[in-house]
């Protein structure tokens, strides 16, 4: 929902620390507040970057739900921050990326409830239903396939190193040739690839559309990419109950909701709408096997 490309989100197209947005001020209710986090690794921007957009989020799902009952959020860039917000916040629901919730579902009992429908960039609607994670190196890398590549692969998705070295490569981390650097400077990064400074990147399909589109597109090319991949994904904490089911038909509703056309747009999303639970099943059966995954 945020812009991987300076800007914000998600799919991508903010640091650890509250990011609060309530219900207007009014008086005192004993509705169970309803905290959420958009967790996104490696995403650019800042705290104070993230707050009205977190903030427009949380009072048009509080608009949707018994009145009096608060809703905040919170935006997390950094896996780091992640559990320490979890333990303060209790979080009733996240959006969250496919590697971050293939690497920590079980730990947190995320349940899927809905996929994003992220926006191709430049594009005003249609959002897609699947993703894909490519391997981009200089056009002059005479590396017939990912295998021969060495030195340093950078990116966003390198702050989840393992579940995105499975995804796109089918093995651990550790077995690769080359090292996953984090990086959220991927403008910069491609320069360094060009430059011949980093072996390669590692993007996702919104900002592979969005690198290609820039002069630096032009001295690079794809080496490797993964089969399709679910966007990222909208989770509970647990089983949903009623406030959260109502959370969830929000969010599936804004696609059709002219009050939440540009609040979608900032988010950088179509909308919210149903997983292809096949494909996800398929991604987690695989990613949990001991080699990795996917094809």
């Amino acid at each position: 929902m945020m812009r991987h490309l300076r800007s914000v989100w998600i799919g991508a197209p903010l640091l650890a620390a509250a990011v609060a947005a309530c219900l207007p001020a009014g008086r005192a209710t004993a509705a169970q507040p309803i905290h959420f986090l958009l967790i996104q690794p490696g995403s650019p921007g800042t705290t104070e970057e993230a707050a009205p957009l977190i903030g427009r989020l949380a009072n048009y799902l509080a608009a949707h739900l018994p009145k009096g009952t608060p809703v905040t959020g919170l935006y997390l860039n950094s896996v780091d921050t992640v559990q320490a917000a979890i333990t303060q916040s209790h979080p009733r629901f996240a959006i969250v990326s496919l590697p971050y919730y293939l690497e920590q579902r079980a730990a947190y009992d995320w349940r899927p409830q809905l996929a994003t429908r992220p926006l191709p960039a430049g594009q005003a609607g249609g959002g897609r239903t699947d993703d894909h994670y490519h391997l981009l190196v200089t056009r002059s890398n005479p590396a017939a396939t990912w295998e021969k590549l060495t030195g340093e692969v950078a990116g966003t998705l390198c702050f989840t190193p393992e579940p995105v070295a499975r995804l796109l490569f089918n093995r651990p981390a550790a077995a690769l040739p080359f090292h996953c650097q984090p990086t959220d400077r991927l403008l910069r990064a491609s320069r360094q690839v060009a430059r011949g400074e980093l072996a390669g990147l590692v993007v996702t399909d919104e900002q592979y559309t969005s690198l290609m589109a820039l002069p630096e597109g032009t001295s690079l090319k794809e080496l490797h990419a993964t089969g399709p991949l679910v966007p990222p994904l909208v989770v509970t904490f647990g089983p949903p109950d009623a406030p959260l089911e109502a959370v969830i038909n929000a969010l599936r509703g804004m696609k059709n909701d002219p009050s939440a056309h540009d609040l979608l747009g900032e988010l950088r999303t179509d909308g919210f709408g149903p997983i292809d639970s096949a494909a996800l099943e398929r991604i987690q059966s695989e990613f949990e096997k001991p080699s990795g995954r996917t094809r």
